[in-house]
C-alpha cells in the first residue's frame, strides 16, 4: 500500500468515526414535569410582560428544584433584573451545596466562561459523570481553549450518556454541530430532538433553519410536525412565513385560514389579511381586515405602517378602516383604564414595592441636535430611559404613553429621554421624520449597543427609571397600557425626602 493510499485510508477511517460519532447515541421521550406543565399553560393564559413576572417568581418559589420551572422562570425574571436573579441563585447554591440543581442554575446565571467553570467543577467533583456538571463545563470553555468546540462535543455527549431523556444537552449538541457548518450531523441531533420532544415545534424550527434557502425543504419538515399537531399555531405561522418566501399566496392564504379557524383572533385575521392584500384579493383582504378590528386587533400604527398593505390604501375604504379601528382602540382603551381605576390601590403598591439599587452605566451621548447628554451631568435627579427602535412595534404604541406623561405628568426634578438604539444596518436617518411625524416631544438620545448590554437590554421597548443617586429603581420590559400612571406612582416616591 502506498503512503497515499494509507493516509487515504485513515482519512476514511477517521471520517467514519466521525459520523459514528455524530449518530453515536439513543434518546428516549422527555416527559415534562407536572410544574413545567403549569408555568407554560399560565404564561400562556397573560399577554403582558408584568403578568409574566409575576408568574415566574410565583412557580420560581414553588418549584425550587424543578430544573425546566427554574429555566423558565429565571430567562423572564433576568430581563427584568439580572442582578438580583443570579444573586437568588447564587444564595441557594450556598446554602445547598450538595443541591446539584441549585449548583448547576448558579452556574448557569454566571456571565464568564470562568465562574461558570468554578460551578462545574464544584458538580463534576462529585460526579464526573454528572449530567448538569458537564452541560454546564460544556458552556464554561471559551473559544481559544476549545476553538473547534470539540471539548464542549465531549462534556456535552458524556451528559447525554448519563441521562438520555433530558432534551437540554441533545440541543446544544444540535446548535455545536450547526455552529461547525456540520449540517448533516446537526440535522440528525435535531432529529432525535423531534423523537425526544414530538409536541414541541423548536427541534423543527431548527431543521428548517438547517433547510434554508430551500423554503419548499423547509415547508416539507413543518408538515411532518403538522401530521400530529395539526393546530399548533407556532408550525402554522412557520409554514406560512416560508410560503410568503417562495412565493406562494394561494398556499399562503390556505396556511393562514387554517390559523383562523384553530385561534380565530384579532392579528391571526389581520395576517390573513396581509395575505390577501400580496395576493391581489383586495376584497377578501378589506373583509378580514374588518373582521380583524372587530376581533380587537386595533394597533392603528400597525395599519398604517404595514407594507403589505401598500396596494390597499387607494382604496376608499381605507379611510373607513381606519375610524373603525381607531374607534375600536379608544373603546379598548376606556375599558382598560375602567378596569384599571379599579385596582389602582393594589398596582401602585406592587409598583413601587418592585424596586431595584444597581448602579447605573455612565453615558454620554448626542441628542438631535448633536449637543451631549451624560448621566453624571444629571444626578441629583430622577432620569428615565426608554430604549427603543423605529421598527418597533411596541415602541410605537408606548411613546405616545411616555409623551402624555413627559407633557402632562412628569413632576419637578424627573428628566425623560428616549434613547435610540437597533435601528436596521445601524440607519438612523429616519428618526427624526419618525418622531416629528408623531409629535413627540421628549428628547432623544442616540444609543449604542453597548449601551443597550450594559443597562440589561434583552427586548424593546426597556425603560429604566434612575434615581438621584444614579442607581437603577425601576425597570418596565415591553408595552403597558397603564406606563404614564405607574411612571408617576414610582417617580413620586424616589422623589420622597
Amino acid at each position: 500500500m502506498t503512503k497515499l493510499s494509507r493516509w487515504i485510508s485513515l482519512f476514511c477511517a477517521l471520517t467514519l468515526v466521525s459520523q459514528v460519532w455524530a449518530q453515536g447515541f439513543s434518546v428516549r421521550r422527555y416527559q415534562p414535569s407536572e410544574g413545567e406543565r403549569a408555568i407554560e399553560a399560565a404564561l400562556d393564559s397573560v399577554s403582558t410582560y408584568a403578568s409574566e413576572k409575576a408568574i415566574a417568581r410565583d412557580f420560581q418559589a414553588r418549584y425550587p428544584n424543578d430544573i425546566a420551572v427554574q429555566f423558565r422562570a429565571a430567562s423572564i425574571l433576568a430581563m427584568d433584573n439580572m442582578d438580583s436573579t443570579r444573586a437568588h441563585y447564587q444564595k441557594r447554591a450556598e446554602d445547598e451545596p450538595d443541591n446539584e440543581a441549585a449548583v448547576y442554575l448558579a452556574g448557569r446565571m454566571m456571565t464568564t466562561p470562568a465562574d461558570q467553570r468554578v460551578y462545574a467543577e464544584k458538580l463534576l467533583a462529585r460526579d464526573p459523570n454528572s449530567y448538569w456538571g458537564n452541560l454546564l463545563q460544556a458552556g464554561a470553555y471559551t473559544p481559544e481553549s476549545d476553538s473547534g468546540f470539540h471539548l464542549s462535543e465531549a462534556a456535552l455527549r458524556k451528559a447525554i450518556a448519563r441521562d438520555n431523556s433530558l432534551p437540554y444537552a441533545v440541543e446544544r449538541l444540535g446548535h455545536l454541530l450547526r455552529a461547525r457548518n456540520e449540517k448533516t450531523a446537526a440535522d440528525d441531533v435535531y432529529q432525535k430532538l423531534c423523537e425526544m420532544q414530538p409536541n414541541r415545534f423548536e427541534p423543527v424550527q431548527y431543521r428548517m433553519i438547517l433547510a434554508v434557502p430551500d423554503q419548499r425543504k423547509a415547508i416539507e419538515r413543518v408538515d411532518e410536525f403538522l401530521r400530529n399537531n395539526p393546530d399548533n399555531i407556532d408550525a402554522l405561522y412557520a409554514k406560512a412565513r416560508a410560503q410568503r418566501e417562495i412565493p406562494d399566496w394561494p398556499a399562503h392564504v390556505q396556511t393562514m385560514r387554517r390559523i383562523v379557524e384553530v385561534k380565530r383572533r384579532g392579528e391571526h385575521a389581520y395576517d390573513l389579511a396581509c395575505g390577501f392584500s400580496l395576493a391581489g384579493e383586495k376584497d377578501s383582504a378589506y373583509a378580514w381586515l374588518f373582521t380583524a378590528a372587530d376581533l380587537g386587533f386595533s394597533d392603528i400604527e400597525q395599519y398604517k405602517s404595514d407594507d403589505d398593505l401598500v396596494p390597499l390604501r387607494s382604496d376608499p375604504r381605507w379611510n373607513e378602516l381606519l375610524v373603525k379601528v381607531e374607534d375600536a382602540e379608544r373603546a379598548r382603551m376606556a375599558e382598560v383604564i375602567r378596569q384599571a381605576a379599579a385596582t389602582a390601590p393594589q398596582r401602585k403598591q406592587e409598583a413601587v414595592a418592585d424596586r431595584q439599587s444597581i448602579l447605573a452605566p455612565d453615558f454620554s451621548l448626542k441628542d438631535l441636535d448633536g449637543k451631549t447628554v451624560s448621566l453624571a451631568s444629571l444626578r441629583g435627579k430622577v432620569v428615565i430611559l426608554d430604549f427603543w427602535a423605529t421598527w418597533c412595534g411596541p415602541c410605537k404604541k408606548t411613546m405616545p404613553l411616555l409623551d402624555q406623561f413627559f407633557r402632562e405628568k412628569k413632576p419637578e426634578n424627573v428628566e425623560v429621554y428616549g434613547v435610540n438604539v437597533w435601528e436596521r444596518g445601524g440607519n438612523t436617518d429616519k428618526v427624526k421624520p419618525f418622531l416629528a411625524e408623531r409629535k413627540i416631544a421628549f428628547p432623544v438620545l442616540f444609543g449604542t449597543d453597548d449601551l443597550a448590554t450594559a443597562y440589561g437590554v434583552r427586548g424593546i421597548p426597556t425603560l429604566v427609571m434612575i434615581d438621584q443617586q444614579g442607581k437603577i429603581a425601576y425597570r418596565h420590559v415591553g408595552y403597558t397600557p397603564t406606563l404614564a400612571e405607574e411612571l408617576l406612582w414610582q417617580a413620586n416616591e424616589l422623589l420622597k425626602k
